[in-house]
């Protein structure tokens, strides 16, 4: 499978102290790849790096052959950052704030016709929400909001998916559906990376366990990463 996503000696650094120092990583489209480690130890950094958000400080980012900074790139990346909440308290129902989500491919001036509110639905669907469709947005729960607005970054069929902590604060009985919906998503050929503490959450679904954060990058075995999430 052709390589989508790609950091090359990248180092990044907030004030003087270093977070990721001469990173190298390749990942694959179809791939399901989640990044473990203790707290600073550059996940969410590679989530940003990858999304645009952050420019490294040496070294290169290639994310679907190009720069995440790139428009026609970044309409191709779904990122959901830890505990995103939507801004303002505008009535707005949770169909139509995940609707705004193919705003980058359809554009800010053209109504969404009856093919692209379906894949609203299948969206929504896809992550538990279809009946919570209607109603407002910010008079649901933190979780439920959360699994909106993953609803909204996945509408757009995005080639690379980056998700920072996404099932933390979600109800048990939804965290299988969200992880074998993102399964479903690289067996259609996306790129999904999730950094979690839960491993248990996705040690089902996972091709790849990436290290940070202990010495150099290393890859975990699903033994030792299932193990992980057992642990008290």
């Amino acid at each position: 499978m052709p390589v989508t996503l790609e950091l090359r000696g990248v180092r990044f650094a907030y004030a003087s102290e270093p977070i990721l120092d001469g990173v190298d990583l390749s990942l694959s489209a179809g791939q399901f790849v989640v990044l473990a480690g203790p707290n600073g130890s550059g996940k969410s950094t590679i989530l940003r790096l990858c999304a645009g958000l952050l420019a490294p400080q040496a070294g290169r980012v290639v994310v679907l052959g190009g720069s995440p900074t790139d428009p026609a790139v970044r309409r191709r990346i779904g990122y959901v950052p830890q505990g995103l909440r939507p801004p303002g308290t505008v009535p707005v129902s949770v169909r139509e704030v995940v609707g705004a989500g193919l705003v980058p491919t359809r554009g800010l001036f053209r109504p969404l016709g009856r093919a692209e509110w379906s894949r609203v639905d299948v969206a929504l669907d896809a992550v538990g929400m279809a009946r919570l469709a209607a109603e407002c947005l910010f008079e649901l729960s933190g979780a439920e909001q959360q699994r909106a607005m993953l609803a909204r970054a996945l509408v757009g069929d995005p080639q690379s998916i980056l998700l920072d902590e996404p099932t933390t604060g979600i109800d048990q009985r939804f965290r299988p559906v969200i992880a074998d919906e993102l399964r479903a998503r690289a067996d259609r050929g996306a790129t999904v990376v999730v950094v979690t503490h839960d491993p248990e959450d996705f040690h089902h679904v996972v091709d790849r366990i990436v290290l940070l954060g202990e010495g150099p990058i290393r890859e975990l075995g699903h033994e030792e990463f299932h193990a992980a999430g057992r642990s008290p």
